[in-house]
């Protein structure tokens, strides 16, 4: 028995406010073009097809034309992650199990659904879903309201919660058949991709690998973006993500995993990268540095931290050089400014306080003290104040004065 197992797809997933959209479908193309090459008898995708759980048409057209692809070549099973609704995935399963797509948004009793059994011939293979679990299913609001109770405990609570789970919707599958069970949740000793959803990680959210019955074949997970291995009796697997999602993946391989499962016989488990999305890179150095760089060839997504001061309209001018895919242009690090009370500021002419808030940031360009100079003149003239604070009639006040600081 061959089995397809992915995850999070995150379509919909922007960088920057630039669109994905053509990347996510060129990816799930090729990861339909490994199930065909590869004669596989089931997919599974353990969670996250969505990015957010409003998606738009595009980002919907996009998930069921790629379910579908997979189901010409195969059933297709596919649980809810914690981006996607369960309300929604649910409102469509009769329309997906129409189409071999096997659909679970919330958890389902194995004789409702949480449990399907797939045949290819004269192989069958069990398989029980177990979409994500939201804290709230374990521990009350007043729970979290109790002092003497930590994250370990809630943690504790919540991995109790899913082993019942995963117990309950196993508890009927024969040791002679072969099963496998598919959820969306983050593994102790599980390494990050980088682009996981922090709240959804934390202890609260881990379960133990042993949460899950022994009998079992492979437990294919979603959630953690990095292919790995995280438990071994029964062996449980994170596919990877298809794409890279953000800066914080951006040495990290985008996969799927071919299964092999044979009765009485561990399973065989492939990394098979993806290899279509445009890759995500950071350049480091001084403005001169990364002007003095060529310009890529491979249409990365690149995000550039600067050292040193760096004129204004900075971005623009990197992205002249480099291309428009720098979606990110910012200093790397600068020392944190000393806290300034508002009594030292006072007296303080407007232009020397401009002058220091530039030095800050590391901004050196010349035309916009000047910019700001000559906007600071316009104000007083405006309010019969001069840049010193004297009055030039008397119609402006104290409070005159303060406005025009304002407004400048």
């Amino acid at each position: 028995m061959k089995v397809l197992h992915t995850a999070d797809w995150h379509v919909g997933r922007t960088i920057r406010g630039r669109s994905r959209a053509e990347e996510h479908r060129a990816a799930l193309a090729q990861i339909a073009e490994v199930a065909r090459d590869r004669a596989v008898d089931v997919a599974v995708v353990a969670g996250d097809q969505f990015d957010v759980q409003a998606p738009s048409p595009e980002a919907e057209q996009i998930v069921w034309s790629a379910l579908q692809a997979l189901a010409e070549v195969a059933p297709v099973v596919v649980v809810a992650g914690n981006h996607d609704n369960p309300r929604r995935l649910d409102a469509v399963r009769n329309l997906l199990t129409a189409n071999q797509v096997h659909a679970v948004g919330q958890v389902q009793r194995p004789q409702d659904g949480g449990v399907v059994r797939i045949e290819t011939g004269s192989e069958s293979v069990a398989v029980a879903m177990l979409p994500f679990l939201h804290h709230r299913s374990a521990v009350r609001a007043a729970d979290l309201l109790d002092p003497q109770r930590g994250d370990a405990e809630y943690g504790a609570s919540y991995n109790d919660l899913f082993a019942r789970y995963s117990h309950g919707l196993c508890r009927d599958l024969g040791d002679d058949e072969l099963s496998i069970l598919v959820s969306h949740v983050t593994c102790f000793g599980g390494a990050r991709g980088g682009g996981e959803r922090e709240a959804h990680s934390i202890e609260r959210y881990c379960v133990d690998p042993r949460a899950f019955p022994g009998q079992l074949d492979y437990v294919a997970l979603g959630h953690l973006h990095l292919a790995q291995q995280v438990g071994s009796a029964p062996p449980v697997h994170y596919s990877g993500a298809p794409l890279m999602m953000d800066f914080g993946e951006s040495d990290k391989p985008c996969s799927v995993n071919l299964v092999e499962l044979r009765a009485g016989r561990p399973a065989s488990v492939e990394v098979v990268p993806v290899t279509t999305g445009r890759p995500l890179r950071t350049l480091r150095g001084t403005l001169d540095e990364v002007m003095e760089l060529p310009a890529p060839d491979d249409e990365p997504w690149l995000r550039v931290l600067l050292s040193g001061a760096v004129p204004a309209g900075v971005a623009e001018t990197v992205r002249g050089h480099l291309g428009e895919g720098v979606v990110d242009v910012r200093l790397e690090s600068r020392e944190e400014a000393q806290a300034v009370t508002g009594g030292e500021r006072l007296g303080t002419p407007p232009q020397e306080l401009f002058g220091r808030f530039l030095a800050e940031q590391q901004v050196a360009d010349e035309r916009v003290p000047a910019l700001f100079a000559e906007l600071i003149d316009e104000e007083f003239q405006q309010s019969g104040e001069d840049p010193t604070g004297s009055e030039t009639d008397g119609s402006a006040g104290a409070t005159g004065g303060g406005e025009v600081r304002a407004s400048a």
